[in-house]
């Protein structure tokens, strides 16, 4: 992976555009700190769904658990425990 300045990336872009192109990420720093990551479409796409995989995972997981007898909740149940949970 290279590891280039933006003002690096700003001038030759071009060249830089290339070289993800042709697989490689390639990292950019602002004052010598890295930055940002420029990434070949195929992997961004991947590491975006990963990404938005883990998010879902952990709200799903932030929720409460179901309750056992939520299977034998008659349809007045069920309606009322939706009114209280709206806002």
């Amino acid at each position: 992976m290279k590891t280039l300045s933006s003002v690096e990336v700003q001038n030759r872009f071009g060249s830089i555009a290339n070289i993800v192109k042709s697989g490689e990420p390639v990292t950019v720093t602002q004052y010598g700190t890295p930055t940002m990551m420029i990434l070949p479409y195929s992997l961004a796409t991947e590491a975006l769904r990963d990404y938005n995989a883990r998010k879902l995972v952990q709200f799903m997981d932030a929720m409460p658990s179901a309750n056992a007898d939520a299977p034998n909740l008659t349809l007045e149940q069920l309606n009322k425990l939706v009114h209280e949970l709206r806002p």
